[in-house]
């Protein structure tokens, strides 16, 4: 009998009698692992761009034994599942692990009804009112304050060689990701990492090593614990941390274990720190930093209603460890890949170092209110963005059977949502639409759609909560670093690679310095 349903399943069901059968289906699916690994091996989203390219915007995907999966890059399908019906399309609870591993039990890992309740609790440090607020004006200064910091150090390491105006190959990730995290523990915790001048920092060591996992291929081992019943749960226990010696047959997953727990037990030392000012310094005294303002309003909410929802002190350490692990390394990646593409895209970097140019010079810590009002910068941002997004692909599951356009879809059908290939969608971005071209965003095309047609951010109830700040880290940086640097690939037909290196000079005419990448 058991025999039976298993052909039944896996061979005679997909091929016969699944709704999704007719879809056109990319080739090569593995007989175990479908065509999963060669989706998520793939760092930029690249493979399934070119399926979309090749066989339109509607595909079936086979999952892990002969799973069928729907991958959809239309805005109006994309509207339905990310938005209109979000409830009944959740992240699959496989994903949710994995991610909980890597970001801890935050909002990028949290079920969909405790999604709700826990992005309700935290929208005070990310409300519009808070935008404005003095604490968003120290965030800033704090951003233009790093960001001067890695200007003086390419500045120093220019200055050192024999030949300044040669330039000097700078490993651009290295200083993005190290800039990055200390912006966010500044900006989020009110604590000072100094990895830029600290690299033996405690927190900055441990994200060096977990900095592997973020890895495709890496991401893609994680899969296999999903089919052992507690391993996800295991891999972020202490005992796991304590006997993690029985892990030496794999390097990756005693490395993991050993960074996330050292991270794990930093976060709950900052926590701790911020519930104790929370009770001995009055708001109007207290720190603007992230958490402090979440630990404080969670303090009044109770206060004004016990029996209301309100974060765990668990549940605050895992927003550190997802504020800490999304909130870098996504900048630091994106911020890499804007330069790269400004040093091919001479004419376009250019135009942003006259844009940007006479704003730092009036003021080296230039207001966000001035950045958000320069176009082309945003333009470069928003079309870094649009290529490069710091996560290429996600996932949801039909949480029932129904209809995406004119397509139906089972229960418990994995949706892919590969946002590589949506922002990069020729149906909406035309024939150049995997080109760097900050001019189509002034003038976007016709079928652009504001929400769904560009998804760095995602869209609906699981949008970027940091989204701003993001936006805001990005702005500063580049204008700094483009300001005071030129950039050019490193060496003629470098292939580009998000974490690869950057030719770095100095402008004479004006004692700025040229990173080639």
């Amino acid at each position: 009998y058991i025999g039976c349903r298993l052909i039944y399943r896996f061979a005679i069901w997909p091929k016969y009698f699944s709704p999704l059968r007719h879809l056109p289906t990319p080739p090569n699916s593995k007989l175990i692992s479908g065509h999963t690994l060669t989706v998520l091996k793939d760092e930029k989203g690249t493979i399934v761009r070119e399926w979309v390219n090749q066989y339109g915007p509607t595909l079936r995907i086979f999952g892990p034994f002969s799973a069928h999966s729907l991958a959809i890059v239309q805005p109006d399908h994309l509207e339905k599942v990310l938005y209109k019906d979000a409830h009944d399309y959740p992240k699959p609870d496989q994903l949710r692990k994995v991610l909980e591993i890597m970001f801890g039990y935050g909002l990028v890992a949290v079920a969909e009804n405790e999604h709700r309740l826990m992005r309700k609790a935290m929208n005070p440090a990310f409300s519009m009112a808070n935008l404005t607020s003095r604490t968003y004006v120290l965030v800033l200064a704090h951003l233009t304050d790093l960001g001067n910091r890695v200007v003086n150090i390419f500045n120093d390491q220019i200055a050192s060689l024999p030949e300044p105006s040669t330039g000097k190959v700078i490993h651009l990730y290295e200083y993005m990701s190290k800039a990055t995290l200390d912006i966010i523990c500044l900006t989020g915790f009110g604590y000072k990492a100094d990895s830029l001048h600290n690299p033996h920092n405690e927190l900055a060591e441990a994200y060096k090593g977990r900095t592997i996992a973020q890895s495709g291929a890496n991401l893609a081992k994680l899969l296999y614990l999903m089919f052992i019943p507690g391993a996800m749960k295991l891999m972020r226990s202490s005992w796991m941390y304590e006997h993690r010696h029985w892990l030496s047959f794999t390097h990756y997953f005693r490395v993991l274990v050993e960074c996330m727990y050292k991270i794990s037990k930093i976060s709950e030392r900052l926590l701790q720190e911020k519930i104790n000012d929370s009770m001995s310094i009055s708001d109007s005294e207290g720190k603007r930093d992230i958490m402090s303002i979440l630990v404080r309003a969670r303090k009044a909410e109770l206060e004004k209603d016990p029996s209301a929802y309100s974060l765990s002190d668990a549940a605050m350490v895992d927003q550190v460890l997802t504020f800490l692990g999304a909130g870098h390394t996504a900048t630091a990646i994106a911020l890499t890949w804007a330069l790269w593409s400004l040093a091919i895209d001479q004419n376009s970097q250019t135009r942003l170092r006259e844009e940007v140019t006479p704003v730092v010079e009036a003021n080296p810590h230039p207001e966000y209110g001035t950045l958000k009002g320069l176009q082309w910068l945003d333009c470069v941002v928003m079309e870094t963005l649009r290529l490069f997004p710091p996560i290429p692909i996600d996932q949801r599951v039909a949480g029932k059977t129904d209809y995406i356009g004119d397509v139906l879809v089972p229960k418990g059908t994995v949706i892919y949502i590969p946002i590589s290939a949506i922002n990069t969608y020729k149906g909406t971005w035309g024939d150049d639409a995997a080109e760097f071209k900050p001019s189509r965003w002034l003038n976007l095309p016709k079928g652009y759609n504001p929400a769904f047609s560009s998804v760095a951010f995602l869209a609906g109830p699981h949008t970027c909560i940091g989204k701003t700040m993001a936006l805001m880290e990005m702005k500063s940086m580049l204008a700094l670093l483009v300001a005071n640097f030129t950039f050019e690939p490193a060496y003629e037909g470098q292939v580009a690679k998000p974490k690869g290196g950057i030719n770095m000079s100095k402008c004479s005419e004006r004692h700025t310095t040229s990173i080639s990448i």
